[in-house]
């Protein structure tokens, strides 16, 4: 499990000018963000519009990311649904393909109690011999993983550990102390120094998709114990963040890829790109940052 990587980006799908998956436009972006500091790469999951993919546009760019990294980076699969079935036969495909783990949702829509959270995740879990990250997005999933359930779901012995985005810091630190060894990547990068400072273990970020290099200074920063250095990091950024969601996610960040020269396309509906005077305002905040060199063309 330590081959995960603590600084992944949620990649964006990139597609042609048809609308169809960009598959080898994906592999360089991948890479390309494998050398700008991140350690892998999460395909698939919300920011690459997981829920408007095909299983097999999904399986095909599991299969080909990984083949572009290697061992020089990890692909973790965007294989959670809110459907258990679902998510079981798309966790073996994501085996199949090569991933080296697989980022679950917490199923949506359905609202299921917390007992049928964790046994959604339980059986995805036995159904592969792959790490499973757990994913805590009650913004966009309408329900909430308590401290209780993380605690079980701690106990399941491939199940690596949470992305956290929901944003409660003090149910964090709960976690953490309880269960030390149990990984917390955060999910909203806005939280992420004060989620590194408690002792979370990494981040599955948008905005790595431009400032990985900045993210991994600040990481090596907190690791080290100087926090003030990495706070210095962390403070500029957090426009950057709020600007590279103006217009939700994955819009935003798609339409700052696309300004910045990266040919990723345009989205699949119902996701669309901001209007000019919304993207002016991203883009005004973007340029004010020093960010990646892009080497995918």
């Amino acid at each position: 499990m330590s081959t995960i990587g603590r600084l992944l980006t949620a990649m964006v799908t990139p597609y042609t000018a048809g609308g169809e998956v960009d598959y080898a436009l994906a592999r360089r972006l991948a890479a390309s963000l494998v050398r700008a500091g991140n350690e892998g790469v999460v395909v698939t999951g919300t920011t690459g519009e997981s829920p408007l993919l095909s299983d097999d546009e999904k399986a095909r760019l599991w299969e080909e990311t990984k083949q572009e990294l290697g061992d020089g980076g990890t692909v973790v699969a965007g294989a959670g649904t809110n459907d258990t079935h679902h998510s079981v036969k798309l966790a073996k495909r994501a085996e199949a393909a090569g991933a080296d783990a697989i980022l679950a949702v917490a199923p949506y829509y359905i609202r299921p109690p917390q007992a049928g959270i964790i046994e959604h995740f339980r059986q995805i879990a036995e159904s592969t011999s792959l790490p499973v990250i757990v994913y805590n997005v009650p913004g966009r999933t309408g329900v909430n993983l308590t401290v209780d359930t993380l605690l079980q779901l701690a106990e399941i012995p491939n199940i690596a550990g949470n992305k956290e985005a929901n944003g409660d810091l003090h149910a964090t630190a709960r976690v953490l102390e309880e269960k030390p060894d149990f990984r917390i990547w955060s999910g909203n990068d806005n939280d992420n120094f004060h989620l590194w400072a408690m002792g979370a273990y990494g981040a599955i970020s948008v905005t790595a998709h431009i400032v990985a290099g900045r993210q991994r200074a600040m990481l090596d920063h907190v690791l080290a114990g100087d926090l003030a250095a990495a706070a210095d990091i962390h403070r500029p950024l957090v426009p950057l963040t709020d600007a590279c969601f103006l217009n939700g996610s994955p819009s935003t960040i798609r339409y700052v890829l696309r300004q910045l020269g990266v040919d990723i396309g345009a989205p699949r509906l119902p996701v669309v790109e901001p209007d000019e005077a919304v993207g002016a305002k991203v883009m005004a905040e973007v340029n004010r940052h020093q960010l990646d060199t892009f080497t995918v063309s």
